[in-house]
C-alpha cells in the first residue's frame, strides 16, 4: 500500500445509543493525504472522494464527515488513550480481543499489492526470497502488513530495503533505475505512472506485475459494539446490492481522466 493501504477512523458521536441522529464522523487518515484510487485530495489537502472515503460517505449518509491527517503509529496511541476516538482502520494487532475494542466483521477496505519491475531488468521473480539482495522500496508499513514471508524478505534484506512515503518521487526512481522492486498496490502505481505520463505497458519503461504478495484486506475496530453493528450491516448491504463494485469501479475509472 501504498499505500497498502491503512485508515484510521474517528467518529465523534452524540451518543453511543441510535435513539439521536448521529452528527458527525470525524476520520483520521494515518498514512497518506493522497492516495488515487483509494484517496483523492485537491493540491491544498481537500479530500474530495474516493474508494474509502465514498463508501463512509454512504455509510455515515446524513452525517457531517470530517476528515483529518495522523501517522500511523500517533493514530493508534490516540485511539487507545483518548475518548475522542471511536474507530479505527486497521485495526491494531495489539488491540484485538482486548476488552472494550470490537472487529468488524466487514472488510472494510481491499489492496492489491505487487512486486513491480522494470521488464528490460529480465529479472527472474519466482517467489518473494527471490528478491533478496535485490534494492527494495516499498510504502510505509509494508514490513508489518505483508505477512511473514515478506517481513523475513525483509529481515533478511535489510542493507536493500527502504520504505519511502512520497509516490510523485519513488515511481520516477524505478524508471529511473534506482531501485530494482518496487512493492506498491497495483491500482496506485497505475494511476500515479499514468499521471507522470509513462507508458508502463510497452517500450522502455514496460514493467511486470508479479502477483507475490496476499491480497490485504483492513477492517474497521470501534470502542463501541453497536458502532461496529451498524458499519457491518451497512456495509454488508453495500456489497450485496453490487453498490460497493460501483464505487470502486468508478474511482478507478477515474485514473484516465
Amino acid at each position: 500500500m501504498i499505500k497498502t493501504a491503512v485508515v484510521l477512523f474517528v467518529l465523534s458521536l452524540n451518543a453511543y445509543g441510535f435513539a439521536d441522529p448521529l452528527a458527525q464522523v470525524s476520520l483520521i487518515l494515518p498514512f497518506s493525504k493522497n492516495n488515487p484510487p483509494h484517496y483523492f485530495a485537491s493540491d491544498e489537502g481537500e479530500l474530495k472522494g474516493g474508494i474509502e472515503p465514498d463508501i463512509l460517505w454512504n455509510i455515515f449518509s446524513g452525517m457531517k464527515v470530517e476528515m483529518v491527517y495522523y501517522q500511523l503509529n500517533r493514530a493508534t496511541v490516540l485511539f487507545k488513550s483518548q475518548q475522542d476516538y471511536d474507530c479505527i482502520s486497521p485495526a491494531p494487532a495489539q488491540l484485538r480481543g482486548k476488552p472494550g475494542f470490537y472487529e468488524s466483521k466487514e472488510i472494510f477496505s481491499s489492496y492489491y499489492n505487487r512486486a513491480i519491475v522494470l521488464a528490460s531488468a529480465q529479472m527472474p521473480v519466482t517467489s518473494l526470497m527471490s528478491l533478496q539482495g535485490k534494492e527494495i522500496r516499498a510504502f510505509p508499513g509494508a514490513s508489518e502488513y505483508l505477512g511473514e514471508e515478506f517481513a523475513e524478505l525483509v529481515k533478511k534484506n535489510k542493507q536493500h530495503y527502504r520504505e519511502l512515503s512520497h509516490l510523485i518521487f519513488t515511481i520516477p526512481m524505478l524508471f529511473y533505475k534506482r531501485f530494482d522492486v518496487l512493492i506498491m498496490d497495483e491500482q496506485v502505481f497505475r494511476y500515479h505512472a499514468s499521471q507522470l505520463k509513462y507508458d508502463f505497458l510497452q517500450g522502455e519503461n514496460k514493467v511486470v506485475f508479479h502477483h507475490l504478495l496476499p491480497v490485504t484486506h483492513y477492517t474497521l475496530m470501534c470502542k463501541n459494539k453497536a458502532l461496529i453493528e451498524m458499519f457491518d450491516s451497512r456495509m454488508k448491504k453495500l456489497r450485496e446490492s453490487g453498490e460497493l463494485d460501483a464505487i470502486i469501479r468508478s474511482n478507478i475509472n477515474k485514473q484516465t481522466h
